[in-house]
C-alpha cells in the first residue's frame, strides 16, 4: 500500500476512534443520569413520608392544646362547684361538667388515633431514610466510576488528536481536504475497504478493472457511487483445526 492511502487509512482509524470516544464522553450525563433517578425517587418518597410525619405532628400538638383548655375549663367549672345554690343550679353544673369531659374523651382518642398513625409514618421515614443513604452512596460510586473512565476517555482523545495531527499534516493537501469533505458528508467514513468487488461503504459493486487495480497498485481510487477512498486489505486465511476424529 503506497505511502499517501497507508496514511488516509490511518487517519480514518484515529477519526473512527475519536468519534467513539467523543459519543462516550458526550453520553457521561445520561449515563451518570441512570443513577441520579432512582435516588431522586428514594428523596421524593422519603420526603413525602417526612412530610405526612410533620403534619400528623402538628395536628397532635394542635389536639394537646384544646386538650389542655378543655382541662383548664373543666377545672375552672368544678371550681365554681362552692357558688352552688340549689338543685336545679347543681344538675346544671354537672351537665356542664359532663359535656366538656367528653369533648375531653373525643380530643384524647383523637391524640391516640394521630399517635398510631404517627408511628406508622415515623417508621417510614426511618426506611425511606435508609434508602436515601443506600441509592446516594450507589450514586457516588457511580459517579466517581463514571469520573474515572471520562477522564481517561479525554486523556485518550488527547492523544489521538495529536497522532491525528501527525498524520494529516503528512498527507497531501488536496487528498486531506477531498477526505475532510467526505468525512463530513458521510457521517465520519471517508475511507473503506472493497470486498469482492464491493464498497464496504454504500455495498455498491465496483467494475473488476477498479477492483483489480485497487488490489494490485496501492493508488489512491474512489467509489464512483459514492465517492469514497478504497483499499484493498489481505485477509489471511482461516487457521486450519487439526483433525481429532481419528486416532494417532
Amino acid at each position: 500500500m503506497k505511502e499517501q492511502l497507508k496514511l488516509l487509512v490511518e487517519l480514518q482509524e484515529i477519526d473512527s476512534a475519536i468519534l467513539s470516544i467523543v459519543e462516550k464522553i458526550d453520553s457521561y450525563p445520561e449515563r451518570l443520569n441512570q443513577y441520579r433517578i432512582p435516588l431522586n425517587q428514594a428523596q421524593e418518597a422519603f420526603q413525602k413520608f417526612k412530610a405526612k410525619s410533620e403534619s400528623l405532628d402538628k395536628k397532635r400538638k394542635a389536639k394537646d392544646h384544646e386538650l389542655d383548655e378543655i382541662q383548664d375549663k373543666i377545672n375552672k367549672v368544678k371550681g365554681r362547684s362552692s357558688e352552688i345554690k340549689t338543685n336545679k343550679e347543681y344538675e346544671a353544673h354537672l351537665k356542664e361538667i359532663e359535656s366538656f369531659e367528653k369533648s375531653k374523651y373525643r380530643i384524647e382518642d383523637e391524640i391516640l388515633a394521630i399517635m398510631e398513625d404517627y408511628e406508622v409514618f415515623a417508621g417510614e421515614v426511618e426506611k425511606e431514610e435508609v434508602k436515601v443513604r443506600e441509592t446516594e452512596a450507589e450514586f457516588k460510586k457511580q459517579e466517581k466510576v463514571l469520573d474515572e473512565e471520562k477522564n481517561q476517555n479525554e486523556a485518550e482523545l488527547e492523544k489521538l488528536k495529536a497522532r491525528r495531527k501527525d498524520f494529516s499534516s503528512r498527507l497531501d493537501r488536496e487528498i486531506y481536504d477531498q477526505y475532510r469533505k467526505l468525512h463530513h458528508r458521510l457521517g465520519g467514513l471517508a475511507v473503506v475497504q472493497t470486498v469482492n468487488e464491493i464498497c464496504l461503504g454504500c455495498n455498491t459493486n465496483i467494475p473488476p478493472q477498479l477492483y483489480n487495480d485497487i488490489k494490485s497498485s496501492g493508488d489512491i481510487h474512489t467509489c464512483f457511487y459514492c465517492k469514497r477512498f478504497l483499499y484493498f486489505k489481505e485477509t489471511p486465511p482461516p487457521e486450519e483445526k487439526p483433525d481429532t476424529s481419528k486416532p494417532s
